[in-house]
């Protein structure tokens, strides 16, 4: 089923529900930065067949909700939290307000879920590689390869294009100028938008403080963006009167069950959707949760 959804900001979303039978409750899937839509489309199938109602989306001009040409936007990264993610939980709950509600963020759609001000409507947030984002935490490689996207092909493509055309480089989906702009400035502070540059700034002060949603982050150790550094340097600035509980997974050196930043949702990692539907059901049956 097809939703179309418009944020405050009169942008239109496009989502589609997956509908299971006899629903117990209701996941949202935030997507990763300029990521396809149906990376995700396995694992929002593997939900629907343990009874929920699963609504998968994307952001501003990706995928299914890129309804004009890019180099006509002004849409900045932190619209993804601002507008974008608040309409989509307002939208869920208009649908099944009689449903719990909970949502899986990766990478972005997990970190900026603090940025919307429905947030506490979620009743439980699944961060999945949700940490800073700082290049000089990554490994050499990724660091070298995310200096050159943000410090040289961006800008250029942006005087050039007035957006990024990412996807003819195969990195990722097309991405506004304003995104690449905001995103790169946020990866150049060791704290992203906690930084003071930002926060209490463009970031509203407060953001992330008092945030009681009942929260479960999931990590990997050979993920090349959320290192422990990176991973430190958000969640020490998330403050809550409910527990935070990280579970990090150990990859040995050239196993085959590799994860990175976009192995999460691989079905040959299933054994991280079965933690991640373990941990919803703890929640949705109100069971004493133990660590990770």
């Amino acid at each position: 089923m097809d939703i179309n959804i418009l944020t405050d900001d009169n942008v239109e979303l496009r989502a589609t529900l997956y509908k299971a039978n006899n629903p117990k409750a209701v996941v949202l899937i935030n997507p990763g930065t300029a990521t396809k839509t149906s990376y995700y489309l396995p694992f929002a199938k593997y939900l629907r067949e343990h009874g929920f109602h699963v609504i998968l989306w994307n952001y501003r001009g990706f995928c299914d909700s890129k309804v004009s040409h890019l180099k006509d936007c002004h849409y900045q990264y932190s619209d993804i939290g601002r507008y974008d993610i608040p309409a989509v939980i307002d939208t869920a709950k208009r649908l099944f307000n009689d449903l719990p509600l909970y949502c899986v963020g990766h990478s972005a759609g997990g970190q900026q879920v603090g940025l919307a001000h429905n947030a506490d409507q979620l009743d439980a947030l699944i961060a999945v590689a949700v940490s800073a984002g700082y290049f000089s935490y990554m490994p050499l490689r990724y660091r070298l390869k995310a200096n050159f996207f943000f410090r040289f092909l961006a800008p250029l493509s942006n005087k050039v294009f007035n957006y990024v055309p990412a996807k003819s480089f195969k990195l990722m989906e097309d991405l506004p100028a304003g995104f690449t702009e905001e995103w790169g400035a946020w990866c150049r502070e060791k704290e992203l938008f906690f930084s003071d540059k930002f926060y209490g700034k463009t970031i509203p002060l407060g953001t992330y403080k008092n945030f009681n949603v009942p929260t479960f982050v999931f990590t990997a150790d050979d993920d090349e963006i959320c290192t422990e550094r990176n991973l430190h340097n958000f969640w020490k600035n998330v403050t809550s009167d409910r527990p935070i509980t990280f579970k990090r997974y150990s990859i040995g050196r050239g196993s085959d069950q590799s994860v990175g930043h976009f192995g999460y949702f691989r079905s040959k990692n299933t054994h991280i959707w079965q933690d991640i539907l373990e941990t919803i059901n703890k929640v949705h049956h109100d069971k004493p949760l133990q660590t990770l």
